[in-house]
């Protein structure tokens, strides 16, 4: 069985813009693979950044998983497994208020892993596998 590249705008097109060389979904059987992205504003298609934003961070990142598993033929309500990769681990609170809105029960599995940063100034990322409907 061959994989599945699906392109997700404007998601792709910024990833271009930023050279990252990852496909924002990839397909495999009933199983959706997210990459997972910085807080692109989605008026601006700029990263969100900065102090006390990551409530803010958060929110944009999961839009943007909803939104690429809506367009890969699935939904937040099939998310097997979350990474959470955050720049903090004092983030954690608000991070999972943010994080609970769009998993309100029935959790998927998850890992919360504090890393040093990244280059453009962000606080977070999630990647995501998932089933298809």
């Amino acid at each position: 069985m061959k994989r599945e590249i699906i392109h997700v705008e404007p998601l792709t097109s910024l990833l271009a813009k930023y050279k990252a060389p990852a496909s924002t979904v990839t397909r495999h059987g009933d199983t959706l693979y997210l990459s997972g992205s910085p807080p692109f504003d989605p008026e601006t298609g700029e990263i969100v950044k900065g102090p006390g934003t990551i409530k803010r961070q958060t929110e944009l990142v999961l839009e943007q998983m909803k939104r690429s598993l809506e367009t890969a033929g699935s939904s937040l309500d099939n998310v097997l497994k979350c990474n959470v990769y955050c720049t903090s681990v004092e983030l954690f609170s608000d991070v999972n208020e943010v994080y609970r809105k769009y998993f309100p029960k029935d959790f998927p599995a998850r890992i919360f892993i504090s890393v040093p940063a990244w280059n453009g100034g962000f606080d977070i990322e999630i990647d995501c596998i998932a089933a298809v409907e």
